[in-house]
C-alpha cells in the first residue's frame, strides 16, 4: 500500500516546480535589455560654391520623420516599445560628400557644426570639428560626446543643420548626406 505522504510529497514538488518555473519566466521578461543602433534618417543637402571664406555657410533646415516606437518593436520582436527607453546616446555623426573633386572637398574646411532637435525637445544640439584637418577628405566624423544622455530629443520629427566656414573656396556646389546613429538602451 502507498503511502499518503509520498502523493502529498510529490504534489508538494510539482506544485513548487510550478512556481519556481512561473517566478523564473517572470524575471526573464522583466530582465530584457536590449542596446540597438539606430539612424534617424540620412539627410542629403547641398552645399552651394562658396566663395568667400569670411563668411559662415548654413544648410538646413532639413526635417524628416521616424516612427520611434515602431523600430524598437521590429527589433525586440514586439516586445518593447518606445515605453521602455532607458537611456539614448550619439554614437556617430557622418558627413559624407557624394561629388569630392581634388580642388572642393572637406580639406576646404575650417570648421563644421552639426545640429538637430526634434518634435520634443526644441533646443538644438550641437557637435562641432573646430580644427578640420586640411587633407584631401570626402567624409568628415564630427567628434560626439557618448555619454550626453540625449533621451528627451526622441520624438517622431527630426530637424538638421549644417554650418560650417571655409579656409579655402569650393569650385562646385558640394552633395553631401549627413547620417545621425544614436545608441537607444530598452529594457522591459
Amino acid at each position: 500500500m502507498k503511502s499518503p505522504y509520498l502523493k502529498i510529497t510529490v504534489a508538494a514538488a510539482l506544485v513548487a516546480c510550478a512556481v519556481f518555473t512561473l517566478q523564473s519566466c517572470t524575471k526573464v521578461a522583466t530582465i530584457l535589455t536590449y542596446d540597438l543602433s539606430m539612424q534617424t534618417g540620412s539627410v542629403d543637402f547641398t552645399i552651394p560654391v562658396i566663395s568667400d571664406t569670411n563668411d559662415l555657410f548654413t544648410a538646413g533646415p532639413y526635417t524628416n520623420s521616424l516612427n520611434v516606437d515602431s523600430f524598437i518593436k521590429a527589433k525586440t520582436s514586439g516586445q518593447l516599445g518606445a515605453a521602455n527607453i532607458t537611456s539614448v546616446k550619439l554614437s556617430s555623426v557622418l558627413l559624407v560628400l557624394k561629388n569630392a573633386t581634388a580642388t572642393s572637398n572637406f580639406e576646404d574646411f575650417s570648421t563644421c557644426y552639426a545640429s538637430f532637435y526634434s518634435n520634443t525637445t526644441t533646443t538644438p544640439y550641437t557637435l562641432s570639428k573646430p580644427d578640420n584637418d586640411t587633407a584631401f577628405s570626402s567624409t568628415l566624423s564630427l567628434p560626439v560626446d557618448t555619454t550626453a544622455e540625449l533621451k528627451t530629443y526622441l520624438g517622431t520629427d527630426f530637424t538638421y543643420y549644417v554650418t560650417g566656414k571655409l579656409h579655402d573656396v569650393t569650385y562646385i556646389p558640394l552633395q553631401c548626406t549627413v547620417t545621425y546613429t544614436f545608441s537607444i538602451k530598452v529594457q522591459g
